[in-house]
């Protein structure tokens, strides 16, 4: 079984993930890696996840192999953010409520995997899902969620298995 390790670093907003023998940098939360307490602290939470879903975006992404189940981000593709809603926390294909946009120009989703965070049962106000997508060129940091080079999530998602975790201490 492949397992990924997610560690802090010295600088807040920039972890390593370890798996077999690769070391990879990565970006979390502005307020770095912690408990997570509610929806919209900024922090990437401490705890140990399984791999859900690989999204992405066919037009820019060909070939891409996975051992988890893939689904493919077209522009009517949302993540339900809204806590209020019945949908929070959930890939939603109409925009009804407070939704993130999945189809994006900055690559940012150009591929994505969702965790097990705050699902079944999923808590209001806890936060939505901490996604694991490809990074940005403006910002050093996340939302609470994981950020590598997108080379390195293609590299990723060949190594999960249905029974891999990901551990973040």
């Amino acid at each position: 079984m492949t397992n990924l390790q997610v560690f802090k670093t010295k600088k807040k907003n920039i972890a390593e993930l370890i798996f077999r023998k690769n070391k990879l940098s990565c970006y979390v939360g502005a307020n770095g890696i912690k408990k997570k307490m509610r929806e919209g602290d900024m922090v990437t939470p401490k705890g140990t996840y399984r791999f859900l879903e690989i999204y992405y975006r066919p037009d820019k992404v060909e070939g891409l192999k996975a051992n988890i189940p893939t689904k493919k981000i077209y522009k009517n593709s949302f993540w339900c953010i809204d806590s209020k809603s019945k949908f929070y926390n959930r890939y939603q294909n109409k925009k009804k409520f407070l939704c993130e946009e999945l189809y994006r120009n900055d690559g940012l989703y150009d591929i994505l995997i969702t965790l097990n965070y705050n699902v079944r049962p999923t808590k209001k106000f806890k936060g939505s899902a901490i996604f694991i997508h490809c990074c940005g060129t403006k910002k050093k940091f996340t939302e609470g969620c994981l950020a590598f080079e997108k080379k390195d999530l293609v590299k990723l998602v060949k190594v999960i298995k249905p029974q891999s975790k990901l551990i973040i201490y």
